[in-house]
């Protein structure tokens, strides 16, 4: 998806109408320093499409341009979904009544840490 620049018509009605974003914002209750940029240029995409695809105009632009946001904000969490989680070894392994990842790490697992480290673990080898 490629935004083309916004001819003045265009403009007009995103600024108009970027309350828009900003009533998703508090509905969805998303944080707009987190969510603002995932959800505005979506709804610039609904400006686009508005005016570029006249079988849009039978739905009122509001309808439009929040499915959109809606899309991206959904398309935004699957992508956060995906990605790799990181862990401290302080942290509590749920469901074990307190043990630590780090009360996992074996001798065989110190080869992978580097020796500055290794010094905390040497009165478990």
């Amino acid at each position: 998806m490629k935004l083309e620049p916004l001819t003045p018509a265009e403009q007009a009605v995103a600024a108009e109408n970027h309350y828009i974003v900003e009533r998703f914002l508090a509905s969805k209750k998303l944080p707009p320093d987190e969510w603002y940029d995932v959800v505005v240029f979506r709804y610039l995409r609904a400006v686009e499409l508005w005016f570029r695809r006249p079988d849009l105009y039978k739905y009122r632009f509001t309808t439009i341009a929040w499915r959109n946001m809606a899309s991206a904000v959904c398309n935004e969490r699957t992508k956060q979904g995906r990605r790799i989680k990181t862990v401290s070894l302080e942290e509590a392994i749920p469901g074990t009544d307190g043990m630590t990842f780090g009360d996992t790490i074996t001798a065989k697992n110190l080869d992978f840490i580097p020796y500055t480290e290794v010094s905390e673990y040497e009165d478990y080898i």
